[in-house]
């Protein structure tokens, strides 16, 4: 009897862990978790971050559209290593950028000439821009899925 009920508190303990690590991926915790899993991109938030600007253009059937989000770092050398920025910033960047900022209404933009850069495209045409203020120690990320 003893070796059941064992084996059943396996099964609970098993099931539970499971079923809370599932539930942790589908419904993530923090931005930065969404950035992981969307783009494969680990942005550091133990050194202590705060998201200060989030906005995103809705809702959609496909879950197409556009997010931006603003974060400040406490941590502000850890973020400067953290991807291979791009010191000049493609006008074209820039003039997407804005064109993706203002679709969204957005006032709180980077300055782009005390920025670095990133980005990345995945194969549906989807892409993030990261844009970096290593002196305000924001983080602006641009994401438009299509």
């Amino acid at each position: 009897m003893r070796v059941i009920l064992r084996f059943i508190a396996l099964i609970v303990v098993v099931t539970v862990t499971l079923f809370g690590g599932f539930i942790s991926y589908i419904f993530p915790q923090t931005y930065c978790d969404v950035i992981e899993i969307n783009w494969g991109i680990v942005i550091p938030t133990d050194g202590g971050y705060s998201l200060e600007v989030s906005a995103d253009s809705g809702a959609s059937f496909n879950g197409d559209g556009t997010r931006y989000h603003v974060m400040y770092f406490d941590d502000a050398e850890r973020i400067s290593y953290l991807l291979g920025w791009s010191k000049e910033i493609p006008e074209s960047i820039i003039d997407y950028s804005e064109q993706l900022l203002d679709e969204l209404d957005i006032y709180y933009r980077p300055d782009y000439g005390s920025c670095v850069f990133y980005t990345q495209t995945k194969s549906d045409g989807s892409q993030i821009l990261i844009f970096w203020d290593e002196s305000r120690q924001e983080m602006y990320v641009l994401e438009e899925f299509l």
